[in-house]
């Protein structure tokens, strides 16, 4: 919070979009790096530890071939490489936490205030999914890496960066046509081969886990504990992308985006109030967290040089965000499987 005052600076527009930051100052590599360590060196901390654990002593029974049949190559890859060097889970964790800290930095580098946007990500995207759920926290952080350069003309850098999310967590492949969409929009080949290529992508890498999935997911018709509020954090963002899409500084491309990635969180928002397998929209909607990065920090700069209401709105976001932390972690039904936080070399 403190960052986000001392780089607040009213941003110059260039071709209708906000400039961007091109040089990663040195506050923000500490900020980075420091939460980086925080996400990787923790102990018994998250919902899914036992989880991860246990998948990491799996890991170790096995071939490095047969574990890469059983989870996604880039994750086992990383255990497989802490296991064989005798270092531990957090080991593992922490070349995660780094990936994933370095996608949240990359796309804050091209927002009007970096510090407020890494702000932004910390109550909900850093704790819960960061310190959580660790492949799906990769996976995000590398599409959030992939969006921060969208404009629509280095197209194949954002499916790379996509792709390269699927090496973590399979399911975001899902991501490739919400990110894609402008593109589809603009040109029937573009569309058609977009298709055709998601198909076969979703088939060489979600074909073996769909069934896995379904039962898991859906099948089992369990719920999942606070999705609606957590899918709920997207509304406000979503609404504000479609309502101020001309102000907030897009590129003709990266507004597109938003756009898409603003109704497919309406429309997921209604059907987890509707359906019964809430564990499923839940997850899935967790690649959608990228719109909050994106607008909210965005919002204090929609009014150009007014300066005393640059000064409020960024009070504002910051204060919407210090409610969620605080909501999360006093209210959550889970939270204490967060709190208090533990670090692994003091606990090992």
């Amino acid at each position: 919070m403190l960052a986000s005052f001392a780089y607040n600076r009213t941003p110059r527009a260039t071709a209708g979009a906000f400039h961007a930051h091109v040089r990663t100052p040195a506050g923000i590599v500490f900020l980075v790096v420091a939460t980086a360590l925080i996400m990787g060196l923790r102990y018994e901390v998250g919902g899914d530890w036992r989880a991860y654990l246990g998948n990491y002593n799996e890991v170790q029974l096995l071939a490095f071939s047969q574990s890469i049949g059983r989870f996604e190559a880039g994750y086992t890859s990383l255990v497989f490489l802490a296991g064989r060097l005798d270092a531990g889970i957090w080991l593992s964790n922490l070349g995660c936490a780094l990936i994933m800290a370095f996608g949240i930095a990359r796309f804050c580098m091209r927002q009007p205030n970096p510090a407020l946007c890494f702000l932004v990500a910390v109550p909900y995207l850093v704790i819960v999914v960061g310190m959580g759920y660790t492949r799906q926290a990769v996976a995000i952080g590398l599409i959030l890496a992939g969006l921060a350069d969208a404009d629509g003309r280095k197209t194949w850098k954002l499916i790379l960066y996509v792709f390269a999310a699927t090496f973590f967590h399979r399911t975001a492949l899902l991501a490739l046509p919400l990110v894609l969409a402008p593109l589809f929009r603009r040109n029937l080949l573009y569309a058609i081969f977009g298709a055709i290529a998601f198909v076969v992508l979703f088939y060489l890498l979600l074909n073996k886990s769909t069934d896995h999935l379904i039962n898991n997911y859906v099948t089992a018709n369990y719920e999942s504990s606070g999705a609606v509020v957590r899918v709920a954090m997207n509304i406000l963002p979503a609404i504000l992308a479609l309502v101020l899409r001309r102000r907030l500084g897009f590129n003709s491309y990266q507004s597109d985006v938003w756009s898409v990635f603003a109704i497919v969180s309406i429309l997921t928002f209604i059907l987890v109030l509707v359906a019964s397998f809430s564990t499923a929209i839940d997850r899935l909607a967790l690649f959608l967290i990228p719109i909050q990065l994106a607008v909210l920090p965005r919002i204090p700069y929609i009014f150009g040089n007014n300066r005393n209401l640059n000064a409020q709105l960024l009070l504002s976001v910051c204060g919407y965000s210090a409610a969620v932390q605080f909501v999360w972690l006093s209210y959550a039904s889970h939270a204490g499987a967060w709190v208090p936080y533990q670090a692994f070399f003091l606990n090992s």
